[in-house]
């Protein structure tokens, strides 16, 4: 890694509770997360956000249905 300066970065709990299950073998946050970047090319990633920006809204009660929560 660069000699950059550290920065912060806002996610939810949910991705930070995730995130800690890579952090193994004394890796630093950084280098996990370089590696996931590593593993998908920007153009890729690109690629796949515009398809998903094009695909048509959904409600939320639909989209908690698909992710199998109850319905509120």
């Amino acid at each position: 890694m660069l000699a950059d300066s550290p920065t912060t970065i806002t996610v939810p709990t949910s991705i930070a509770r995730r995130l800690k299950l890579y952090k193994t073998g004394g890796r630093t946050y950084a280098e996990i997360l370089e590696e996931f970047m590593d593993a998908v090319p920007p153009k890729e990633f690109l690629a796949w956000a515009e398809q998903e920006l094009t695909r048509p809204p959904i409600s939320y009660t639909t989209a908690r249905r698909r992710l199998g929560l109850p319905g509120r």
